[in-house]
């Protein structure tokens, strides 16, 4: 008869904790926070494209960034919309040769991360993912009559990983991350040289030819790469300060090769709804 009171115990206790990990599981997992984002960053970036002429071009803007961002128990969300637009100059002593351009830039993103592991003592927490990305690059060369307007379309899949640490300063808890981006597959659209449309025949298309010039590339074709850092600032009624940098890097190595490097310094506000 002890026995069995003894076992029933047992079991009653088990069947209590079950209830306390599974209403403490539940409350983790409709807990969700929302934010919507608005940034303002300094741009600046340096231009190779084999395409158009073989001097570096250089040039600096501000960008313009808004989106949403969502972090439920197991997962972050990130949804974000940017544009730029900036005067590209080669050298001083080179503008003669090749005066100065105008440089536009449209870019969708959407990624997804879901938790890996924990490790340094839980000290660094580890999430791995996917991303979308549409970026539409477009130059236009007033000083080249049949190459005025240039351009490239990158559509593509990337792995992505997310490294976060807590830090505390003055005993408030910041976030410091690091975010990789490695491309997997693009569908890149890229004209021919100097975009030089074949107006002298009437049965040209210019749409066509324009995608006879687009293909899908892997990385040893199209490697788009970029890697962000970001300290998370916590304020007042759930909102956060967020400060980042990025480094975003491409080449293409089919045909005439492009190379393009970026630096963004940016200043978000993380609205809490």
């Amino acid at each position: 008869m002890a026995l069995l009171c003894l076992i029933f115990s047992a079991h009653l206790k088990c069947n209590a904790q079950d209830e306390v990990i599974s209403t403490r599981d539940s409350v983790l997992q409709i807990s969700v926070e929302r934010y919507l984002t608005l940034g303002l960053a300094s741009y600046y970036m340096k231009l190779n494209d084999q395409h158009v002429s073989p001097l570096n071009y250089m040039g600096g803007s501000f960008l313009m960034q808004f989106g949403a961002f969502k972090r439920k128990k197991n997962t972050i969300r990130n949804l974000t919309f940017s544009a730029t637009s900036t005067v590209l100059s080669p050298k001083p002593d080179e503008r003669e040769i090749d005066p100065t351009g105008n440089y536009y830039k449209l870019e969708m993103a959407y990624s997804q991360h879901y938790y890996l592991r924990s490790f340094d003592r839980s000290k660094y927490q580890w999430y791995v993912g996917g991303k979308i990305k549409s970026a539409t690059n477009i130059r236009l060369n007033p000083q080249l009559d049949g190459g005025f307007i240039t351009f490239l379309l990158a559509n593509g899949i990337f792995a992505s990983s997310v490294i976060e640490r807590e830090i505390k300063v003055s005993s408030r808890p910041l976030t410091l991350s690091w975010q990789l981006d490695l491309p997997i597959v693009n569908h890149v659209i890229r004209p021919s040289f100097l975009n030089i449309y074949d107006f002298v025949n009437p049965e040209s298309d210019w749409v066509e030819e324009r995608l006879s010039d687009s293909g899908w590339k892997a990385i040893n074709r199209y490697s788009n790469i970029t890697s962000t850092i970001s300290l998370l600032y916590p304020i007042k009624s759930n909102n956060i300060l967020k400060f980042s940098y990025e480094w975003d890097f491409y080449r293409i190595n089919s045909g005439l090769k492009a190379t393009r490097a970026s630096h963004t310094y940016m200043f978000s506000f993380l609205f809490n709804f």
